[in-house]
């Protein structure tokens, strides 16, 4: 609308400028050389008119960016997107299970000595605890996630965190309410429908976080106790044999103790 109208104005101003040469024109042809002088600024000031509404037709008609596309809308502070809002709403989902297992969040420090973090994250949350335990531990890395942003270590941090609740989450008998993951009203209540629909989805995928985390929680379990029963399982055998070697006698001639050692764990194992 802006180019046609700015087109249609140079042509005005072209028309216009031709009807008054055109008018003026043959009066000054009668009146002769004198006439020439004033003749010359008179075309001189139309080209220039001319040059200037070429060259505004032009700036009206280009686009208005990169192949015709509208300048990028700029959000002012404090009004969030789609983006913001799923990524606040997966957020709030994840913060309120945390918080409903651990019963409390403690304030965050800013651990500023990186070998802390690493022998936090070194202690490694078992299948034997009890929930007091675990919430104890789930409470010690959730205080150490401003330091371990610092430090770079939130990922793994956070990871831990997110295993030590789903533990407790199998163990402890109270469900946690997803409701309580919604109740940002920046967002839940905004104006803007779109986002309103983009928090609620960001609360879908926290749910869905957290299942995943809850289902790797399983797994880790699993395969822990497994281990431990193959460890379990070879640390018997070793204390047989060692047993079984202390309780015979002296190795006959010719047969060494390593030997007569080697015999009786083959003989345990069949």
């Amino acid at each position: 609308m802006k180019n046609t109208e700015s087109s249609s104005g140079a042509v005005v101003w072209l028309v216009l400028l031709a009807v008054v040469v055109l008018l003026f024109l043959p009066r000054l042809i009668v009146l002769g050389g004198p006439a020439l002088l004033t003749l010359i600024p008179l075309g001189l000031f139309v080209w220039l008119c001319a040059g200037f509404i070429r060259r505004q037709s032009r700036a009206d008609a280009a686009p208005d960016g990169p192949a015709g596309e509208q300048p990028a809308v700029v959000r002012a502070p404090g009004h969030p997107d789609a983006q913001d809002a799923r990524a606040a709403g997966a957020s709030n989902m994840r913060t309120a299970w945390i918080s409903w297992h651990l019963r409390s969040l403690p304030e965050q420090e800013d651990a500023r000595d990186p070998q802390f973090l690493t022998g936090m994250l070194a202690v490694v949350p078992q299948v034997d605890w009890d929930v007091a335990r675990l919430r104890q531990h789930g409470r010690a890395l959730w205080s150490l996630r401003t330091g371990a942003r610092r430090h770079d270590l939130l990922d793994e941090l956070d990871a831990r965190l997110d295993r030590t609740v789903a533990m407790i989450s199998d163990l402890a008998d109270d469900e946690f309410d997803t409701s309580l993951g919604q109740v940002n009203d920046q967002y839940l209540y905004h104006p803007d429908r779109g986002i309103r629909t983009a928090y609620l989805e960001g609360g879908a995928l926290g749910v869905e976080a957290i299942m995943d985390a809850v289902t790797a929680a399983r797994a880790q379990a699993r395969e822990d106790a497994a281990t431990k029963a193959a460890a379990d399982s070879l640390a018997r055998q070793r204390n047989a044999a060692l047993r079984a070697l202390r309780e015979t006698h002296k190795p006959t001639e010719g047969r060494d103790a390593h030997a007569a050692w080697e015999e009786q764990a083959r003989e345990i194992e069949e």
